[in-house]
């Protein structure tokens, strides 16, 4: 039996390695994205944490703007190294005007998700606002955008949010 089993794991082994799992597509925009600042003495961070699979681009939201946080969904597609959102929903703001589904205070007029034409890139590395390519990137400032994270902490959106965005990621929305 020992003798049997000696030579049956090396084959079994080289027809496991012989037919790997498929790669993952890459992904640039997959991950998290983080920026920090301080504001009158208060550190202030704003992030962007991205699901990609394939060309789809499912994202959560999160800046400072008028002494107060935003936080947003956003959905759209990846053509040619660029993250062109398609709609969004969340706090009202200078981003939208319309709350996310079940998230929306009693009596609300606009739910659901608000049509949008804003673009990421990737700029040097980090997350960039207007969907920048790698010629428009030169001679650029290195605080331009948001460089990728590792973790967000408890700067990361709250749970919910990260149940929305992998069922986004999914094709669940």
């Amino acid at each position: 039996m020992r003798l049997v089993m000696i030579a049956i794991v090396p084959i079994a082994a080289s027809l496991w390695g012989a037919n790997p799992a498929p790669a993952r597509a890459p992904a640039p925009f997959d991950g998290s994205w983080m920026g920090c600042e301080t504001y009158q003495g208060t550190e202030i961070c704003e992030y962007k944490m991205l699901a990609q699979r394939g060309d789809r681009l499912c994202g959560v939201q999160r800046y400072f703007a008028t002494n107060a946080y935003y936080e947003q969904r956003f959905v759209g597609r990846v053509k040619a190294n660029v993250a062109h959102i398609e709609k969004i929903c969340g706090d009202p703001g200078s981003e939208t005007d319309t709350y996310c589904s079940g998230s929306a205070p009693a009596g609300a007029t606009k739910v659901g998700w608000q049509a949008t034409d804003r673009k990421l890139g990737l700029c040097g590395g980090r997350l960039v606002e207007g969907g920048r390519d790698a010629r428009a990137c030169t001679g650029t400032s290195e605080r331009l955008g948001m460089p990728r994270v590792d973790e967000l902490g408890e700067q990361g959106p709250r749970p919910e949010d990260r149940a929305w965005l992998a069922g986004c990621a999914g094709g669940i929305e």
